[in-house]
């Protein structure tokens, strides 16, 4: 079965199959529609539907949080990397200007470590087989996993330092149901994956004299990880603080790396906090970043500090309200869209 696509801004139109992936319909049709991270993380593709809505399907959360966090009503948008045809349908105007972007080509990538790390959450370190990678601390690959009928696409943060051009590593945490963290969780040393990227612009602002206050949560560590590496190898004298929240005491892990990193520099000041610990098992802090964050940053250290955020969406739309509401102006304050 076919189903007609028009493109009203570029006055074509296409004839799709039932279920083809919407991205494939605007690369066979010459449609003007940027896309970037062809996984619902950026929201460069999200287009107006003036015809057809219910040809897509209904919503899913992630879709929906990425249109809101653009600013865009998901009534009248959709993302286009998230959708296929099932129906006749009529697009209108791209929410983004089309802007030329480089066109990265899929890399084959091979396991070359896995490390548990904690029961649930695991690392994977690749070899990149060709070519180098080229990526800023914060950015992330989109991994094509092989699905029963479609490869099905997912982001995933780098967390390894960006001077090894021929690695990197990856933390994921397994989700019950979850086909492609259980998919990445089972991946052993030889085991070779597609991926494409970097993407993403969660980065460290350049030539910043201000103070870094990096928050995470869970594997929200990924990104915020490769940014503190990158800082402090870079040598960088400015107050680099770190507030990483989990659960309890099994789900902790790295902190053998950032006691390291705290005994190595000075200006580094780790702190870890844990939201519903054992009642024997924990003689730390007990609560949530969001405790951190309205005990440990004044007004004072909030207008000189840039923040940088990366975990559950709810964790980070509490952080913004309370930095802002001590001071910090909303351009200090950078997060990914896609926790």
């Amino acid at each position: 079965m076919m189903h007609r696509v028009t493109f009203q801004q570029d006055g074509i139109a296409y004839d799709a199959e039932d279920g083809q992936w919407l991205y494939d319909v605007c690369e066979s049709a010459g449609a003007s529609v940027p896309f970037a991270c062809k996984a619902g993380a950026c929201g460069t593709c999200a287009t107006q539907v003036v015809q057809g809505e219910e040809s897509l399907g209904a919503q899913r959360a992630r879709e929906i949080r990425t249109l809101e966090s653009n600013g865009l009503d998901p009534r009248r948008y959709r993302l286009l990397c998230m959708a296929d045809v099932h129906g006749a349908l009529m697009l209108g105007a791209s929410a983004k200007t089309p802007k030329a972007t480089v066109s990265l080509r899929l890399r084959k990538i091979r396991v070359e470590a896995y490390r548990p790390l904690t029961l649930t959450v695991c690392e994977q370190r690749f070899a990149v087989e060709s070519g180098e990678l080229i990526f800023s601390p914060g950015q992330y690959m989109i991994f094509h996993v092989p699905g029963i009928d479609k490869v099905v696409r997912r982001s995933y943060s780098i967390a390894s330092h960006p001077s090894d051009k021929t690695h990197f590593e990856i933390c994921v945490r397994a989700v019950s149901g979850g086909f492609c963290s259980n998919f990445i969780h089972r991946l052993r040393p030889g085991d070779r994956i597609q991926v494409e990227g970097p993407y993403g612009d969660f980065r460290v602002s350049g030539g910043s004299q201000r103070d870094v206050l990096l928050v995470a949560t869970g594997t929200g560590i990924a990104p915020i990880k490769s940014m503190l590496l990158s800082l402090l190898d870079q040598g960088d004298r400015r107050r680099i603080r770190l507030f990483f929240g989990l659960r309890n005491v099994s789900d902790l892990f790295y902190t053998k790396m950032l006691g390291d990193l705290r005994a190595a520099h000075s200006r580094f000041e780790p702190t870890i906090i844990l939201s519903q610990p054992d009642p024997e098992g924990w003689s730390g802090l007990r609560g949530r970043v969001t405790d951190l964050i309205r005990d440990q940053v004044s007004p004072e250290e909030a207008s000189r500090t840039d923040a940088y955020l990366c975990g559950g969406r709810a964790m980070i739309e509490d952080v913004k309200k309370l930095l802002i509401h001590k001071g910090m102006s909303i351009e200090q304050i950078h997060h990914e869209t896609f926790f």
